[in-house]
């Protein structure tokens, strides 16, 4: 999993240091109470003395303000979907349990690609500050124009609706679908080795690992350096059964464009369709396709294109279900997620081509160079794929359900 840190630029610090010394906002309580923002929801899931973790439910397309905070670093995790964190002079993108450390005084925000993107933001304390101090922060860049230095004036507090929330203690174990779940662990020095491969941030207690003292908000994982040092040691546990398929899946337009700055592929295949019941003939065809390229993108149809492709009763595997089947394959790089406006035109499917611009265009055997070209214009090569005959979705459905 992706670890990265980041450091305060000389500009950032020039930018706020007039106001560092502000004075420490009186304690408040956010325990089991849910703030509504302009970009969605947070709340405090668990506090010691030593950290704050707070979840934030932000929406598609939504984004906290650029802002930094004086007396605690902050570790930003998602536990679901793709985050854009947007820094003062550049970006990351961190899927499922990749993490980034952001030390005080450097700013940056928070991006959801997806609908309800859900991000675990764990505050250290520093600066002799033991609680969660929500009007530690400077904002320089806001979507929404509030006020640079009060939280309170941002937030709409409300008390949680049945099973809107979860709190962190040592009885609580959460799925936040059928794929993650997040639970507490409590060890005592004979359990340092039962620790299995999940993602696991330490609570409460300290733990000495590969020669360094680690205390409340670091990551920890089994190995034989590592011996408890206190009692009382408290993990929160996170684990996913798909993380490696979701680090596959592009969620949008402005996903692309995003990846496509911070990763500079070359020989990019590109291929689309709707995947429906994956067969022979779709793996035959994307083997093909990998073959002679060295980055395989494939486009995949939402549900609705094919039911108004296909008609009413289609498609049968669902958006969720397909992506995860094509993920699985290790001959696919990554799966684009499009919803087509026009299929005539194929205008998104463009968009997508003139982002990427792949170095090739894989399509079936029931098109030609003309067609395609007439469509998207600006494709570089296109190779066409042989159909391996009789293998078709409408065969399959026609054997099990004959008209």
């Amino acid at each position: 999993m992706e670890f990265i840190i980041k450091t305060a630029q000389e500009n950032e610090i020039c930018i706020h240091s007039p106001i560092r010394t502000r004075q420490n906002s009186n304690p408040i309580d956010y325990l089991n109470k849910v703030n509504d923002k302009p970009w969605g929801k947070e709340y405090l899931a668990y506090q010691n003395q030593y950290i704050g973790i707070w979840i934030l439910h932000v929406n598609k397309n939504q984004e906290t303000s650029l802002h930094c905070h004086f007396k605690k670093d902050t570790i930003l995790m998602p536990i679901c979907g793709t985050f854009k964190i947007n820094l003062f002079q550049q970006f990351s993108i961190l899927n499922i349990f990749e993490s980034i450390y952001v030390p005080r005084n450097t700013f940056h925000g928070i991006h959801s690609y997806i609908d309800n993107g859900i991000l675990m933001e764990i505050e250290i304390y520093t600066e002799n500050i033991s609680y969660t101090d929500k009007n530690d922060l400077l904002r320089i860049k806001d979507m929404y124009n509030r006020d640079k230095t009060s939280y309170e004036k941002s937030v709409v507090e409300r008390e949680p609706f049945m099973d809107e929330i979860m709190l962190f203690n040592k009885r609580a174990e959460y799925n936040i679908d059928n794929n993650t779940n997040i639970k507490i662990i409590s060890l005592n020095p004979n359990d340092v080795m039962s620790l299995d491969a999940n993602k696991h941030i330490l609570l409460e207690g300290a733990i000495f690992m590969n020669g360094n003292r680690l205390g409340p908000g670091s990551f920890i994982e089994p190995t034989h350096n590592m011996s408890i040092l206190t009692n009382n040691i408290s993990i929160l546990s996170l684990s996913n059964i798909n993380t490696s398929i979701y680090s596959k899946v592009i969620y949008s337009k402005e996903h692309l464009r995003d990846f496509t700055l911070k990763n500079k592929h070359t020989n990019i295949g590109l291929t689309s369709g709707c995947f429906d019941i994956l067969h022979e003939g779709h793996i035959t065809n994307l083997k093909m396709c990998k073959k002679t390229c060295t980055q395989l993108f494939v486009c995949l149809s939402s549900d609705v294109q094919i039911k108004r492709l296909k008609g009413s009763s289609r498609p049968v595997n669902n958006l969720i279900d397909r992506l995860k089947m094509l993920a699985s394959f290790d001959f696919i790089d990554y799966i684009i997620l499009y919803d087509e406006i026009d299929d005539e035109t194929e205008i998104e499917l463009d968009n997508i081509i003139n982002i990427l611009e792949p170095a090739t265009w894989f399509k079936g055997g029931d098109y030609n160079k003309t067609q395609i070209m007439d469509k998207h214009p600006s494709i570089k090569d296109i190779v066409i794929i042989p159909l391996v005959n009789g293998k078709s979705t409408t065969n399959i459905i026609n054997k099990i359900a004959p008209k």
